[in-house]
């Protein structure tokens, strides 16, 4: 009984932050800050796309993950600049994680413990890198002045891989300490996973 209330308090915890996200695309949306409804959009199509697929509610991404997903949204609310700066690295690296947390939860897909943690960390790399890119090509070709120095792109370069970082933490503590392993094992059916 106890397992099962603390399940159906983490899907409400997720299903809440699933709706932060989703306030806060609607509230960038009617500011036309639109970089920031399309980084919580693909979040958000990201973490519900589970229980989508399998047509059941109670098939969401634990709470750690959609929170994590959800922090860029909810940091803007507070508007310090340094901190929303940093919460759209850790939102880069919520949707690796979640994409990564969805194909072991969710498919048949194995990954050891520290492959799924490096790629989270390079997935958000990655998409930071992209991020980079196309500020330049921006500076570039619309003259604007997003990425003055050799400098400002490095900082992106670290900010991201401490974001990665920190969400392969997130992974590491839910799957070793929240569920650990031989718990994730014994759920599986008899004829494996």
């Amino acid at each position: 009984m106890f397992d099962t209330l603390s399940e159906e308090r983490a899907r409400q915890f997720s299903w809440l932050f699933v709706g932060l996200l989703a306030v806060a695309i609607v509230e960038s949306v009617l500011t036309d800050d639109l970089v920031w409804a399309v980084l919580l959009g693909v979040a958000l199509v990201v973490v519900v796309l589970p229980p989508v697929a399998s047509r059941d509610a109670g098939v969401v991404l634990p709470p750690s993950v959609t929170g994590l997903a959800a922090l860029p949204a909810v940091t803007r609310a507070f508007d310090l600049p340094w901190l929303t700066d940093f919460a759209v690295y850790g939102g880069v690296a919520a949707v690796a994680l979640a994409v990564v947390v969805e194909l072991a939860l969710f498919t048949e897909t194995e990954m050891a413990s520290w492959f799924a943690d490096l790629t989270v960390v390079l997935t958000t790399m990655a998409a930071i890198g992209l991020w980079a890119v196309l500020q330049f090509a921006s500076d570039q070709w619309l003259g604007t002045e997003l990425l003055t120095t050799t400098d400002a792109v490095m900082r992106e370069f670290i900010r991201a891989t401490v974001a990665g970082v920190l969400a392969a933490g997130v992974f590491e503590v839910h799957f070793e300490v929240v569920e650990p392993s031989d718990e994730r094992a014994s759920d599986l059916p008899e004829g494996g996973g």
